[in-house]
């Protein structure tokens, strides 16, 4: 159980970067196998254009506060939550990009941690950026409904539907990432739309969680649709969200995907390791960083999330 469990009540969204980090010193001491570099997937999926391909004139640059209106007839509600998207001048309206969502902590919001975890300008404007806020009535992300019922599901299918009508987005490349509440939420999503997300990457976070009759006998989550290739990072000295929620995190994407026991291989940025023998279109990166707090990985934390995206 982590020593701040956001089913029970909020992860602190503290978004202090760890200046004193130094990353030279960094070792991979995690109980890799061998020195060799780590393998990429070898198996790249067709671009899918979105129904946006072909259509002129949609708004590039910064597109903040957009409304989206989300339905969900189970309970009889309809909200209309705010979102900031980036749309790069890379969009001509005709080549499909990919489109990453990034999840922000408890509290806190798109704009704000957009301003703490650079991941766009390791993209060089290669990908369409897109920054949700959570509910006001709860200021972070449900980690318990199924998604049927779950506000923050349905908004994640909103915004893809309503970005992938206005802007050329490659469907076979969506993908999800968050700090702390946020980095709980794609771990969520990846387990709930598996069919939809390419991959997730986790910062400071963990899960997925299901309800009671989604556990096997043996007490491992069984998610209703497909893997995906996962990357966990978290810091070693994390006393907000433990470091054991990563490494449950690690071990339920080591399973579902294939990968062998043991430490892994090493893999740029230090103290990476790519797991072993995954299934080849769905591997597992995890990162373990020493002296890291609760907070986004300062150096590191975009340049892994962003190679671990481009290599799709």
């Amino acid at each position: 159980m982590p020593s701040v469990d956001p089913r029970s009540r909020p992860v602190q969204a503290s978004l202090v970067l760890a200046t004193s980090l130094v990353l030279g010193a960094l070792g991979s001491g995690l109980g890799c196998s061998d020195d060799s570099p780590a393998p990429e997937p070898t198996s790249r999926v067709r671009s899918e254009s979105s129904q946006g391909c072909g259509k002129d004139g949609a708004p590039k640059g910064v597109l903040g506060n957009q409304p989206v209106t989300v339905k969900n007839n189970l309970r009889t509600y309809h909200a209309i939550i705010t979102y900031h998207a980036i749309i790069p001048d890379a969009h001509d309206g005709t080549t499909p990009l990919p489109l990453v969502f990034m999840f922000h902590g408890s509290g806190g919001d798109g704009a704000g941690l957009r301003g703490v975890y650079n991941l766009e300008l390791e993209a060089r404007g290669q990908a369409i950026f897109v920054y949700p806020n959570a509910d006001d009535a709860t200021g972070t992300w449900d980690l318990e409904r199924d998604a049927d019922s779950n506000i923050d599901i349905l908004l994640f299918d909103a915004i893809l539907e309503a970005l992938s009508v206005s802007h050329c987005v490659d469907r076979k490349r969506v993908f999800a990432t968050g700090y702390s509440a946020g980095g709980y939420f794609a771990n969520q999503l990846a387990c709930r739309r598996g069919s939809v997300l390419r991959a997730i990457a986790s910062h400071a976070g963990g899960g997925p969680f299901g309800d009671s009759g989604e556990y096997d006998a043996d007490g491992r989550l069984r998610c209703p649709e497909r893997p995906i290739a996962a990357l966990i990072a978290h810091g070693a000295d994390d006393a907000e969200v433990a470091l054991d929620e990563a490494k449950k995190s690690r071990e339920h994407w080591r399973r579902v995907n294939g990968c062998a026991t043991g430490g892994g291989v090493p893999r740029e940025p230090s103290p990476c390791v790519s797991l072993a023998s995954c299934a080849q279109d769905r591997p597992v990166v995890y990162c373990e960083i020493p002296g890291l707090g609760h907070s986004v990985w300062p150096e590191g934390g975009p340049k892994a999330t962003w190679d671990f995206f481009a290599s799709f």
